[in-house]
């Protein structure tokens, strides 16, 4: 206890003194009751995302200029959470968990190069990963093809899923099979680095985030690519993460294979079906998985803190806030009535509406 004390007591009071920085209920209050989008972007400016507004001037941006933008702060975090760290475990657990993003402009980059566009064409669709990633973007997007991007990320940890990915994209003629590569690659990437951290605490707290986080991503990523893909159960399933906790293969098999929303539900576990069993609509899953999610991360903060559970928590709570952000940007942007928008959010968020 002592030595994890000492090795997460500076960690700790810097994820605190980041987390401060979270949007509070007044926050979500008057973001949400926004009359418009220029009305949000007012308010949104008197927050700690204000500086990443302050250099917008004349007409009001584009929502998805403005998502990447928002983003930054997080990866900011993320920067300064592995700086924090003491240990080169615990950082690879931070850095596996920030190769997500990496993954999504990679995913951005072989699009952009399979059109035969240039980076200044798709720019705005970017993350800005800073120099806490390592990877050779210059010469990546001076690549003429996908399966060239591929050989080029040979040696870093996406290059084993892409090699075995390329031979599917070149029969299939589409990018598909290479992104979800990216994906899988990431999250086998994660598994592995929490199965190498030395300290029994850390392996289990670490476990017990990511083993729900990679729950409700599979569901989710079921439900796509079932209802909106059209893929087969079996395909389905082939394409789900590593890591789970209350899902294994055949949990994931039958939910694949389930007709309806019903028949999906009665698949899901019991501890989880008591959260979600008010869901009717597909597109209803995402919040309240979500809503589920962020109680959990809420109840480590008030446990035991001497754990990388505690960095892993705080990454993940901020990034869905941003992502609730986002989600409030589409639906101010599209003029989406309060009792639409509130339904796409996490009751977390939404529940301010009624502060």
């Amino acid at each position: 206890m002592i030595l994890a004390a000492a090795r997460y007591a500076y960690p700790n009071a810097k994820v605190r003194a980041l987390r401060s920085r979270r949007l509070t209920d007044q926050d979500r209050h008057f973001l949400l009751e926004a009359r418009d989008f220029s009305s949000f972007l007012a308010y949104l400016a008197t927050t700690p995302y204000g500086r990443e507004l302050s250099d917008l001037e004349g007409e009001l941006p584009d929502p998805g200029v403005l998502e990447r933008r928002l983003a930054r702060p997080l990866m900011e975090d993320y920067a300064k959470v592995a700086r924090a760290l003491r240990g080169k475990r615990e950082r690879e657990s931070v850095l596996a968990l920030f190769s997500r993003f990496e993954s999504e402009n990679l995913k951005v980059l072989l699009r952009a190069v399979f059109s035969g566009l240039g980076k200044q064409a798709v720019s705005h669709l970017l993350y800005p990963l800073g120099t806490l990633s390592t990877l050779p973007w210059d010469n990546l997007w001076a690549c003429d093809n996908p399966a060239e991007v591929a050989d080029m990320l040979i040696r870093t940890p996406f290059g084993t899923a892409l090699k075995h990915a390329v031979p599917q994209f070149e029969a299939q003629g589409r990018l598909f099979p290479l992104e979800m590569a990216l994906d899988l690659s990431c999250f086998q990437r994660l598994k592995q680095a929490v199965s190498g951290l030395r300290s029994r605490s850390d392996r289990k707290a670490a476990k017990g985030i990511l083993g729900p986080y990679v729950d409700i991503l599979n569901i989710s990523w079921t439900i796509r690519l079932k209802i909106h893909y059209g893929l087969s159960p079996e395909e389905t399933v082939n394409y789900s993460l590593p890591g789970g906790e209350l899902l294994g293969l055949s949990q994931l098999h039958r939910l694949a294979r389930a007709e309806d929303i019903s028949s999906f539900l009665e698949q899901i576990p019991r501890s989880l079906q008591r959260e979600i069993g008010e869901v009717s609509e597909w597109e209803d899953f995402p919040a309240y998985l979500e809503t589920w999610f962020l109680r959990l991360l809420a109840r480590l903060f008030m446990g035991p803190p001497f754990h990388i559970g505690i960095e892993i928590a705080f990454l993940l709570e901020k990034e869905m806030e941003l992502t609730a952000l986002i989600t409030l940007i589409e639906a101010k942007a599209q003029g989406l009535s309060l009792d639409k928008a509130v339904k796409k959010l996490p009751r977390q968020f939404s529940g301010a509406a009624h502060v």
